[in-house]
């Protein structure tokens, strides 16, 4: 009997020894699926969110782009405008100083030569006009020593 005893108290405690092996295998099982697993929730996660994001980016640069184009359109008017009103104050200022002075330089040039030739006619007209008087000789008389 009592090799029947020890028989079947080693045959339970083999019994339990392999349930409770089981049991840590199990339970080291469970352990890596739940890293494995951790780690698929994980990456799911971050690849909603990245097409989250992604999604979010183009619709916020798309309405950047039109920002800047509304933008661009209002400053390239703007631009125009100011292109004209400067022309305009230009031309006005422009207008102005010419009124006010009274020849540009190449004309006062022409009027001078103009004014001169007409004095240089006026001097031939005068020595023409005025002939000189005819030489009168004098002789010196001399008185001789007697």
């Amino acid at each position: 009997m009592a090799k029947t005893k020890t028989a079947k108290t080693a045959k339970k405690a083999v019994e339990t020894t392999e349930k409770e092996t089981l049991k840590v295998v199990e339970a080291a099982r469970k352990g890596a699926l739940a890293y494995v697993g951790l780690h698929v929730v994980a990456f799911e996660e971050a690849k909603t969110r990245f097409e989250k994001y992604r999604a979010a980016r183009k619709e916020f640069i798309e309405t950047l782009v039109v920002k800047g184009e509304e933008i661009e359109s209002k400053a390239t008017v703007f631009a125009k405008e100011t292109q004209i009103k400067a022309t305009e104050q230009l031309a006005d200022k422009t207008s102005k100083v010419g009124i006010k002075l009274p020849f540009s330089a190449n004309d006062q040039v022409k009027e001078l030569e103009t004014e001169i030739a007409s004095l240089n006619k006026k001097i031939a007209k005068m020595a023409k006009a005025k002939k000189p008087a005819a030489k009168t000789t004098t002789r010196k008389t001399t008185k001789k020593a007697a």
